[in-house]
């Protein structure tokens, strides 16, 4: 079964050029296809907006519309850094988009505490050691950030993109 992502998110990438080089079947295909989740129904959005007491992006609704979360094809799972990050890597790994199941961005809030992360994130990938979210402090519309947490000397937090079309924009292959 074959995925497609939305036209927003391809109509993104090529107007940046990024992805120039690939072919529209690669773009197409964000998660890894045999780790896809069923689509998001509009009552599961509802209630996890409801539960997290939040709007989700709309960009990220389309997305959780053609699956639930997933875990990311291995040729869009690079986000550059230019920053410093814990691993050392030039790249943050992003393995997997959670989605509003129960093992997802449902479970923000328990992480946020017990991490010690800002109050005002919805985690949406990562592990207790960095996360990537959506950061709604002063916003409507969240954009997206990285954080790792509080290790003595304050959180490493860094804003990757103003919106979730443009963070998957720029996801990439790992080399």
């Amino acid at each position: 079964m074959q995925i497609n992502v939305s036209t927003t998110f391809l109509q993104y990438a090529y107007s940046k050029g990024d992805y120039d080089k690939r072919g529209e079947h690669e773009l197409e295909q964000i998660f890894e296809q045999n780790q896809l989740n069923k689509p998001a129904s509009d009552q599961e959005i509802t209630l996890a907006e409801e539960i997290l007491g939040r709007k989700l992006p709309p960009d990220f609704i389309q997305l959780l519309k053609i699956a639930n979360g997933g875990y990311v094809n291995a040729a869009h799972r690079a986000f550059p850094a230019d920053f410093q990050i814990e691993s050392g890597d030039a790249f943050i790994e992003v393995e997997e988009i959670m989605g509003v199941n129960e093992g997802g961005i449902l479970l923000s809030d328990y992480f946020i505490q017990e991490w010690g992360l800002p109050d005002q994130l919805v985690l949406f990938s990562g592990s207790g050691h960095a996360w990537l979210a959506f950061n709604y402090e002063g916003r409507d519309t969240p954009n997206v950030v990285y954080v790792e947490p509080d290790d003595g000397n304050g959180n490493n937090y860094h804003v990757l993109a103003e919106s979730f079309t443009e963070f998957v924009g720029k996801l990439t292959k790992i080399n």
